[in-house]
């Protein structure tokens, strides 16, 4: 099962978000009618400020990764404030469209390591690439089309927030209509010193 650590933003700040994506979709429609459609963009539903990726875990390790992870995070509740549009990669085509933070980064960064100490317990390999939070906000099937890059710098970004009381394991299933979540555990976020146990909000 592929299984990933996420924060979601609030219904408030999602539908700023996709109101942004929407703004986005018509600036990009308005230079070629064709190129909203380059793009596989994100259900407000979906939308997720991904901590760790697992990749693939055998159903056999769900319960010790639950384990780990059930009890209260000693990161305390944190508020994040959405920034600028990005794309990846950087330099040639984009693949990928996000929307970074204004605030609340290197909080999310304490989270993100907090997390990363406790799945090594569980001995799940992780990406040791440098945490760079985001939101993406859309992924290009037609890369090479359009200076992306250029006409995210065109639309006002969402200028939003949102407070991160908790973060959750979800397992991601793929289709081909996209991709679905479902939510296996709620990990609270209280502030409490580290070490001190609590119990998880489990989900399933």
């Amino acid at each position: 099962m592929r299984l990933f650590l996420a924060v979601d933003p609030d219904e408030a700040a999602s539908g700023a978000v996709a109101r942004a994506a929407e703004r986005l979709r018509r600036c990009a429609e308005a230079r070629h009618r064709t190129l909203a459609h380059a793009v596989r963009w994100v259900e407000p539903g979906n939308l997720h400020l991904t901590l760790h990726f697992l990749g693939e875990v055998d159903e056999a390790r769900l319960a010790s990764v639950k384990t780990v992870l059930a009890p209260p995070l000693a990161a305390g509740p944190l508020r994040v404030e959405l920034g600028d549009w990005g794309v990846f990669p950087t330099a040639g085509p984009a693949r990928v469209i996000w929307i970074g933070l204004s605030a609340g980064a290197a909080a999310l960064a304490r989270l993100h390591a907090e997390l990363a100490g406790r799945l090594r317990q569980a001995g799940i390999a992780l990406d040791d690439r440098p945490f760079s939070p985001h939101l993406t906000i859309g992924r290009v099937k037609q890369p090479g089309r359009a200076d992306w890059a250029a006409l995210v710098r065109s639309v006002a970004p969402p200028a939003c927030g949102f407070d991160v009381v908790a973060c959750t394991l979800y397992r991601s299933h793929l289709a081909g209509a996209g991709p679905s979540y479902e939510p296996l555990l709620r990990i609270s976020l209280e502030a409490r010193p580290a070490g001190v146990p609590g119990a998880g909000d489990r989900l399933a």
